[in-house]
C-alpha cells in the first residue's frame, strides 16, 4: 500500500455518514447485490485517529464505544495487516462517537475505522491518496486479513461517495437519487443461530441467491419510483423474504413485524419502520 516515513502524533478525526445495508442478505461465495441507504446529517459516526510507532507488535484501543469482541478482533487484524504492509508494528487508538443512536451498527462502524485509519496512514506519512484509493485499500486490507465482506464494501462505497447506493461486488456502484427521507429506527443486533450455508450445494443455493438478489433488485425499482406513502406498504413483502431468509440461512430470530434483519459482523442487525417505539429514529436519504 505505501512505504513508511515515520509518524507524528497528531490526532485526525474524521467525520462519517451512519451507513446501513437496507436490502441484501450476506451469501458466501456469491456477489448479489445491497442497497446501503447513508444517513442524514444529522446523524452520524466521528471517529478519531492517533498512530504511533510501536516497538514490537501492533495493538489497537478504541474509545467511546463498545462494540464487542467481533468488532474488536476485526479491528485488530485491520491494523495488523496495516502494520504487515508498513512492515511497521503499529499502535493505533480510535475514538469513536455515534451521534443519534445508542446502540450503532458494528458493521457501520468497522467500514467507517477502516476507512479513518487508511487515511489516517496516508496523511501522517506524508502520502495522498485519492478517495478511491483510500477505498480500495480498505478492501484490499480487509480480504488479506481474512475478514473481506462485501456488504462492508458495499457500507464504505457509501461512506466514500457520500451517497446512498446500490452495491454488488465487481461492478460500478449505482447511487440512489437521495433527495427524500425514509425514517428508519435501529434497534440493535443479536447473534445468529446455525449457519447452513456451508452446507448448500447447487442447485438450491444458485436458486436461494437468484431470489435474493431479485428482491434488492424489485426494492431498489420500488425506493425510485414510489412516493413515501406508498413505499413502506409496498416493501413489507420484500421485508418478509430477507427475514424468512435470514431464518433459513443463519437459524436467527423472527423479528417484530415491520422489523428486518441486516447484515452486521458475525451477527444481524435490527431496524424497523417508524412508529415501532423500538429503538433510535435515525433519518436516512433515499
Amino acid at each position: 500500500m505505501m512505504g513508511n516515513n515515520g509518524f507524528n502524533k497528531e490526532e485526525i478525526q474524521y467525520r462519517m455518514p451512519l451507513v446501513i445495508a437496507y436490502y441484501g442478505v450476506p451469501l458466501p461465495g456469491k456477489s448479489n447485490p445491497y442497497i446501503v441507504l447513508r444517513s442524514k446529517d444529522t446523524s452520524f459516526v466521528s471517529v478519531s485517529v492517533r498512530i504511533k510507532e510501536a516497538e514490537r507488535t501492533s495493538s489497537v484501543r478504541t474509545n467511546g464505544v463498545s462494540l464487542g469482541w467481533r468488532y474488536e478482533l476485526a479491528i485488530k487484524s485491520f491494523v495488523d495487516e496495516v502494520s504487515a504492509r508498513l512492515e511497521q508494528p503499529l499502535h493505533v487508538v480510535l475514538n469513536v462517537a455515534v451521534r443519534g443512536v445508542s446502540f450503532p451498527p458494528a458493521s457501520s462502524i468497522y467500514a467507517a475505522a477502516g476507512l479513518a485509519i487508511v487515511q489516517a496512514v496516508s496523511e501522517l506519512g506524508g502520502y495522498e491518496l485519492t478517495r478511491d484509493e483510500v477505498l480500495q485499500a480498505a478492501n484490499d486490507i480487509d480480504r488479506e486479513g481474512g475478514v473481506g465482506l462485501d456488504y462492508l464494501e458495499a457500507m464504505r462505497a457509501a461512506i466514500i461517495r457520500g451517497k446512498s447506493l446500490i452495491y454488488r461486488r465487481g461492478e460500478e456502484p449505482v447511487d440512489l437519487p437521495s433527495n427524500r427521507e425514509i425514517v428508519l429506527e435501529l434497534v440493535g443486533e443479536e447473534d445468529i443461530g446455525d449457519d447452513i450455508t456451508g452446507k448448500l450445494e447447487d442447485p438450491i443455493y444458485s436458486e436461494i441467491t437468484r431470489l435474493l438478489g431479485l428482491n434488492v433488485i424489485e426494492v431498489a425499482a420500488k425506493l425510485r419510483e414510489d412516493d413515501q406513502s406508498n413505499m413502506v406498504p409496498n416493501l413489507s413483502v420484500h421485508e418478509r423474504i430477507e427475514n424468512a431468509a435470514y431464518y433459513m440461512l443463519y437459524g436467527t430470530g423472527i423479528p417484530d413485524p415491520g422489523c428486518k434483519w441486516t447484515p452486521s459482523l458475525q451477527r444481524v442487525y435490527g431496524i424497523c419502520r417508524q412508529g415501532a417505539k423500538l429503538g433510535d429514529e435515525v433519518i436516512f436519504m433515499l
